[in-house]
């Protein structure tokens, strides 16, 4: 039957000082539990249409959420939040926070990696190290807020901070990769790798990677929670949405992203279950304050004209009907965000003439957007190269598969870029990508990196910590650090014979327990 969900909770997130877990699922036996309403005898594979592929299996040098989608599957973490962000337990047992600079977690003593050899806190202190360490590369790195990371024993691991800081908590929910095959020094992730053909502990093992074409993943029997009902996952990549939904009302994949625009052929198919789930993604064209081949984008005057150049609401509105339109990194209705003290840039091309003018670019400017070939991003394109060619910026579009976009806007090639930041369930997570200088846009205001660093430092006073959130959004506002564009709400449908419970936080991690019902 058809199921519409749309989950609208924006709930902030509160560590506490020690932590109880529900008792622990019996190890895995070799056989799947029955689950409740499946019907004997029915499918026990899932065909699913991806929209692209990951840019790596090693989850220490990846943040795309093509590769999350996968990587929840193959491999686990200490803590993950749930659909109502709150953190959960999974290779951990237990917390306990002796003091504002300290975090040591007890582990499960029953967790294997697919070779077979136990997981332990040695596995979980490598994990961290490798991503701490500055020549490994990891872009968790600055977003992972501990110092040192030590094992008490096989399964004790302690993590401490040089300060107090409010996000250190959430930030431990990274992947843990196995010490014996992940390598520990930095390398290029192509065929043959560990991030090729990784090894982790999940429910679902890696069998086949082809790039481009598909990932064949298999249940992994001896999975500590007891194994998977689905035996096979295909999850084929299919990066246009049309063909993506052809291929899902044809009976050729089980599951997938539809194009927006076909949501409401889906939602009047009994055939379909449709899923909506609001997110915490942030999706700008996002600006590079320290592009080495030019240094145009420095100007305040340009970064403004470039704000005041696009007709957002018209571009949302149109390209991804079910968005919001943002106007800071900080998304609406989670605690920290301050409407009054975000600077919005109204449509107005007269005065992005003006403020192109008074930079000395009356005559024109060039500038070039960096971005995946999807389907949704080549019509933003087209439309924001009409809107900025009505006042004189000529948009040249770059667009390239996403593996491929990602890593020129991770290398800082790029002067602007289309691609969504996802993950962030503490304000932190969002305002620390624009301090120092060190996020992929180069952002650095002195005064916006003194505030934010000394906002995570609080601990247990919210209200302190927003005021000074607060101050830090009308500054980068007013400063046109990026061009805002929107949140998006994520949207996914299968065939209405499979049982799935799906919220865009949790995703695919859910497959775990999800089943064909006849």
């Amino acid at each position: 039957m058809l199921t519409v969900i749309l989950i609208i909770s924006m709930v902030a997130l509160s560590a506490c000082g020690s932590s109880d877990p529900a008792p622990a699922p019996e190890s895995g036996n070799g056989e799947a539990a029955p689950a409740p309403g499946a019907a004997p005898g029915a499918r026990t594979d899932l065909i699913w249409g991806a929209m692209q592929d990951p840019d790596s299996l090693d989850p220490r040098l990846t943040t795309s959420s093509y590769a999350e989608e996968v990587l929840e599957l193959v491999f686990n973490s200490l803590i993950y939040p749930d659909e109502n962000l709150e953190m959960q337990f999974d290779l951990a047992t237990g917390m306990e926070t002796p003091d504002d600079l300290t975090y040591i977690f007890t582990l499960r003593e029953d967790v294997t990696w697919h070779d077979g050899e136990p997981l332990t806190a040695h596995d979980v202190v490598f994990t961290y190290e490798t991503i701490l360490n500055e020549d490994f590369g990891s872009p968790h790195r600055t977003r992972t807020h501990v110092s040192t990371v030590e094992a008490l024993d096989d399964y004790t691991v302690k993590f401490t901070t040089e300060t107090p800081n409010a996000a250190a908590w959430t930030s431990l929910r990274r992947f843990i990769v196995p010490r014996h095959l992940a390598p520990a020094e930095p390398y290029e992730d192509g065929q043959g790798t560990f991030a090729f053909q990784p090894v982790g502990s999940g429910p679902f093992k890696l069998v086949e990677w082809i790039p481009n074409d598909y990932i064949q993943l298999e249940r992994y029997d001896d999975y500590f929670e007891g194994p998977a009902i689905l035996e096979t996952i295909l999850r084929r990549e299919i990066p246009e949405g049309e063909t993506r939904f052809a291929e899902l009302l044809a009976g050729n994949i089980d599951f997938t992203y539809p194009p927006e625009r076909e949501i409401d052929t889906l939602i009047e198919d009994p055939d379909f279950t449709l899923v909506m789930s609001q997110t915490l993604n942030y999706f700008p064209l996002a600006i590079n304050h320290a592009y080495a081949g030019s240094d145009v984008l420095n100007d305040v005057r340009i970064r403004q004209a470039l704000n005041y150049a696009l007709d957002k609401e018209a571009i949302v509105k149109h390209v991804w009907p079910t968005a919001s339109v943002m106007h800071n990194p900080i998304i609406a209705g989670t605690w920290a965000y301050d409407d009054e003290a975000t600077y919005k840039y109204e449509y107005n091309p007269e005065k992005a003439k003006q403020l192109l003018e008074e930079a000395g670019y009356g005559d024109g400017l060039t500038l070039t957007v960096t971005m995946s070939n999807s389907t949704e991003n080549i019509e933003f394109g087209e439309l924001a190269r009409s809107f900025y060619g009505d006042v004189g910026i000529e948009l040249v579009l770059e667009t390239m598969e996403f593996s491929s976009a990602l890593a020129k806007i991770l290398d800082g090639d790029f002067q602007l870029y289309h691609m969504g930041s996802t993950g962030m369930y503490d304000p932190h997570d969002f305002m620390s990508r624009f301090i120092n200088g060190t996020g992929t846009t180069a952002y650095n205001h002195p005064e916006v990196n003194r505030l934010v660093e000394e906002a995570v430092q609080i601990i247990g006073d919210q209200d302190a910590r927003k005021a000074l959130y607060s101050e830090a959004q009308r500054i980068m506002t007013e400063d046109a650090y990026n061009v805002p564009l929107r949140n998006s709400q994520m949207w996914m449908a299968w065939n209405a014979d499979f049982e799935f419970d799906y919220n865009f936080v949790v995703r695919s991690r859910n497959l775990k327990d999800a089943y064909w019902k006849q």
